[in-house]
């Protein structure tokens, strides 16, 4: 398997970013990769609980990811499976990881995905426009 990986500092305590990683309200704020995105969220965050990502891009277009949660360790760690049917993903494994440093949370995403240049491509920019959305809600 091959991945993708993502670290961010954002401005915001580790117990409110573990909280937009896992309440569908404030998921669906930023859970999409670009401008005039939008997104409908259904998460039920417990261990074997689902979760689905239906997001529709700017002309209109529906993209939908979906899993299951694997691991979660409040405030500090989620992993969860993520099938993107659009590029051919099953059940590729997301571990997010929540550092504490006070005033601001690290936040180190890897995602284990086939060793596909054009699926990794996309997740990479998929996962860095996902982030700058939260990073933004968050400041």
């Amino acid at each position: 398997m091959d991945g993708v990986s993502v670290r961010r500092f954002l401005q915001a305590r580790r117990a409110l970013v573990f909280e937009a990683w896992t309440r569908p309200d404030l998921m669906a704020r930023w859970f999409f990769p670009g401008d005039g995105w939008t997104a409908a969220v259904t998460s039920d965050p417990k261990v074997g609980g689902r979760y689905e990502v239906a997001m529709r891009d700017a002309a209109g277009g529906r993209h939908t990811q979906f899993g299951e949660y694997r691991e979660i360790v409040p405030v500090s760690r989620l992993v969860f499976t993520w099938s993107c049917p659009e590029l051919g993903v099953v059940d590729s494994v997301v571990t997010v990881d929540l550092i504490d440093h006070g005033q601001r949370t690290e936040l180190l995403l890897t995602h284990e995905l086939p060793p596909d240049p054009k699926i990794r491509r996309g997740h990479e920019e998929g996962w860095e426009g996902c982030l700058g959305n939260l990073e933004k809600m968050l400041s």
